[in-house]
C-alpha cells in the first residue's frame, strides 16, 4: 500500500506540474496578445502637417507641394520649403491647371499660358483639355467641325508634335509615369458595332510613334505605365503588355467592378475597385483591393474590405490602403489586415483628396492637413 500511494503522489506532482506549465503558457499567449494590441493601437501610421491653402474647386499636386488656383490666382505650397510657396496674379480666370516638378500651366478655353514661357498659347477653335508631363504639357483643342488637334509643347512653350483626330475619335491622352518623353494617345472606333480601341504611343525625342495596341470587345477606361509593363484597364479586364514588345500577357477579370484608384506596393501595381453599379462609397459599402504581378502570370490577390459606415474617403498610398473617417485614419496592408490606426478626434474631417502616391490633403473643420505615411 505504501509503494501504491508514493506512486499516486508522484502522478499528482506530475500532473500539477502540467497544470502550472499550462497555466504559465497561457497567461503569456494572454500578455503577448494584449502586448500586440497596445502595440498595434499606439502605431501611428501616418503623421500629419497643417498647410495654408484657400478652397478650390481646381486644385492638383506636383510632387514636391500643392498647386491651384482661386480667382485671378494662381498659388503654390511646398510640403518641404515655405521659401519656395508662391502666388501669382492672371491675367483671367482659369478653368484648369496643370502641374508637375517641371511643367506648370494654366488654361481656359481661350489659351493656355505656361509658367516661365515668355509668351501665351492660342488655338483654332476652343481648347478642351491639357495634360501635363514632367518635360511637356500637350494640348487637346476642337474646331467647329468637331475635328481635333493634339499639340505637345516643351517647358518653355515651343511646340514639339502634333497630331490630328476625326470628330469623337480621341478618348484620352496623357504621358508615361515611367518615361517623360513618351506620349500615348486612346482612339475609339464603334462603327462596326464592337469597341475597338486602339492605344499608340510617341517617343518625343525621336519624334515618332513606338507601338501600337488594339483591344476588341471593351471599353478602354485608363492606362498606365511601369517600367515593365504598359497596363489597360477596361470595363471587363485588367491587361498586361509587354513595354518593350506591346505583346499581351495577361488579363485578370474585373467581374463588374471599376477601378478608382491605384498605386504600387513594391514592384506590384495595386489597384481600388468599387462596384461598378454603386455611384458612392457608402453605397459600395466595401472595397475590394487587387494586386498583380509584373510577371508571365499574373498571381493576382484579390481581398474585399469592409468600409465603416462613416467612410469619407478611400485611397491607395504608397501601396497601402488608407480608410478616412471624420476622426480617424486607418490603414490596412494589400492582403486587407488593418495595421495601425491615427486618431484625429480634435476636429473632423470633411473631405479628402489624393495629392500623389505619398500625400493626401484633408479638410478638417475649416484647414486643411496633409497626411504622410510613416515609412
Amino acid at each position: 500500500m505504501a509503494r501504491k500511494k508514493r506512486k499516486i503522489a508522484v502522478r499528482n506532482k506530475k500532473h500539477t506540474a502540467f497544470r502550472i506549465a499550462e497555466a504559465l503558457v497561457i497567461l503569456l499567449a494572454i500578455a503577448g496578445a494584449v502586448f500586440g494590441a497596445v502595440k498595434f493601437f499606439s502605431r501611428k501610421p501616418f503623421t500629419t502637417r497643417s498647410i495654408s491653402l484657400m478652397p478650390s474647386d481646381l486644385m492638383t499636386g506636383t510632387g514636391d507641394g500643392v498647386l491651384y488656383a482661386k480667382g485671378n490666382l494662381l498659388e503654390f505650397r511646398s510640403f518641404k520649403d515655405e521659401d519656395e510657396n508662391y502666388s501669382i496674379s492672371l491675367s483671367g480666370t482659369p478653368t484648369g491647371i496643370v502641374g508637375t516638378g517641371g511643367v506648370t500651366a494654366v488654361y481656359s478655353e481661350d489659351g493656355v499660358q505656361i509658367l516661365g514661357a515668355d509668351f501665351g498659347i492660342t488655338h483654332e477653335g476652343k481648347i478642351v483639355t491639357v495634360r501635363g508631363g514632367s518635360t511637356h504639357i500637350a494640348v487637346l483643342s476642337r474646331r467647329a467641325d468637331g475635328s481635333e488637334k493634339l499639340t505637345v509643347y516643351s517647358g518653355a512653350g515651343q511646340e514639339v508634335y502634333s497630331l490630328e483626330f476625326a470628330a469623337q475619335r480621341l478618348m484620352s491622352f496623357g504621358f508615361s509615369e515611367v518615361s517623360p518623353n513618351t506620349l500615348w494617345t486612346m482612339e475609339l472606333d464603334s462603327a462596326s458595332g464592337s469597341p475597338r480601341t486602339t492605344v499608340t504611343t510617341f517617343d518625343l525625342s525621336r519624334m515618332s510613334s513606338t507601338g501600337v495596341i488594339i483591344v476588341s470587345g471593351e471599353l478602354i477606361e485608363d492606362i498606365f505605365f511601369t517600367e515593365q509593363s504598359v497596363y489597360l484597364i477596361g470595363t471587363e479586364s485588367l491587361i498586361r503588355y509587354s513595354a518593350s514588345q506591346n505583346r499581351e500577357i495577361y488579363r485578370v477579370r474585373l467581374h463588374g467592378y471599376r477601378v478608382i484608384d491605384r498605386s504600387r506596393r513594391e514592384s506590384s501595381p495595386m489597384l481600388l475597385l468599387v462596384p461598378r453599379s454603386c455611384a458612392s462609397l457608402k453605397e459600395a459599402g466595401s472595397v475590394r483591393l487587387l494586386t498583380v504581378a509584373q510577371k508571365d502570370v499574373a498571381e493576382e490577390l484579390s481581398v474585399t474590405v469592409t468600409l465603416p459606415e462613416d467612410t469619407v474617403g478611400c485611397h491607395l498610398e504608397n501601396g497601402w490602403l488608407v480608410v478616412i473617417r471624420p476622426a480617424s485614419a486607418l490603414r490596412y496592408s494589400f492582403r486587407g489586415v488593418q495595421d495601425g490606426v491615427l486618431d484625429m478626434s480634435s476636429s473632423q474631417t470633411v473631405s479628402s483628396f489624393k495629392l500623389d502616391d505619398r500625400h493626401i490633403l484633408l479638410e478638417r473643420s475649416g484647414e486643411y492637413v496633409l497626411l504622410i505615411p510613416v515609412k
